[in-house]
């Protein structure tokens, strides 16, 4: 097991977040950059999207390894880069503005109300403040905005972003369609202006946001279901996803694009050598202790 050993930095008022080591076994350091929210990262010199899709396989952590851990969650984001993970795979809503001004926050979450992750409540996140969401208790942990992650990250990692509001459908909602906007301003100041060599943007079949991030520069990345694969073009996305049970007739159709593939969701060994069987470049995996780079 590794040491997380977390240095602080001392300002008036208190300490902050400095730099967090996870020392290895081999006496090496895994890094978790604690930066202030408003820094940004320094921008990537090379395209690490490009260089993490070359890879075989790759492997992105679902929900953060949303199934050994509650997703989401700090002891998630710790285990999946102990285990070697470099993407992430984030999804995120809007939350409210708060009482007294405070901004919106995009939080890491899946469904669009707090009633699964955190029992006894049934707060939807877009009409939540920032302030009241902080305070819930997700299993091992509280939730996470979007800027907590990245904030931490290292540099190799790539952030797999699912924007739910706008990722499964035809959006016309105004208010989703500016969040989304938003969303695109804070990756762009987030990563220095190159947002597109950390990010992937994921979608859905009857997503539209995909266009919308492609003219900004970013790998598309769809995750598809069997019955939907006759009915749509699947060269319009950079990476297209698949579930590892799909028979082989389907896994051969979207290998014969040519584009990097991805399984989900995968939980077990048996499950990943399927998927690796049947063709697929990569593995959107949800356990990092049991399946792992």
């Amino acid at each position: 097991m590794a040491e997380l050993i977390v240095y602080r930095r001392h300002r008036d008022g208190g300490d902050v977040p400095g730099v967090v080591r996870r020392r290895r076994s081999d006496g090496g350091d895994l890094l978790l950059r604690r930066r202030e929210a408003t820094t940004p990262v320094t921008p990537a010199s090379t395209d690490v999207v490009e260089q993490f899709l070359k890879q075989r396989p790759f492997y992105i952590a679902h929900r953060m390894g949303g199934t050994e851990y509650p997703e989401f969650t700090q002891k998630g984001l710790e285990g999946s880069l102990r285990s070697g993970f470099k993407a992430l795979e984030v999804s995120v809503r809007l939350s409210a503005k708060g009482p007294n001004g405070e901004p919106a926050e995009f939080v890491a979450i899946h469904d669009w109300k707090t009633t699964r992750t955190v029992p006894g409540t049934n707060l939807p996140i877009w009409s939540t403040p920032w302030g009241t969401l902080r305070t819930l208790q997700q299993g091992t942990g509280p939730f996470m905005r979007l800027r907590d992650i990245v904030d931490q990250i290292p540099d190799d990692v790539v952030i797999a972003i699912d924007h739910k509001t706008t990722s499964s459908e035809d959006q016309r909602n105004a208010a989703d369609l500016q969040a989304e906007e938003q969303l695109f301003e804070y990756l762009d100041t987030a990563f220095g202006g190159h947002p597109e060599r950390r990010v992937i943007w994921k979608v859905f079949a009857r997503g539209t946001s995909a266009a919308r991030a492609k003219a900004r520069g970013y790998r598309t990345m769809a995750m598809l279901y069997p019955h939907e694969v006759p009915t749509v073009d699947l060269q319009q996305w950079d990476v297209i996803g698949m579930e590892w049970s799909a028979s082989a007739d389907v896994w051969n159709s979207i290998n014969a694009t040519g584009k990097p593939t991805i399984a989900h969701i995968i939980i077990t060994n048996s499950q990943a050598s399927t998927a690796l069987n049947k063709g697929a470049s990569g593995l959107m995996a949800s356990f990092p202790s049991r399946v792992h780079p």
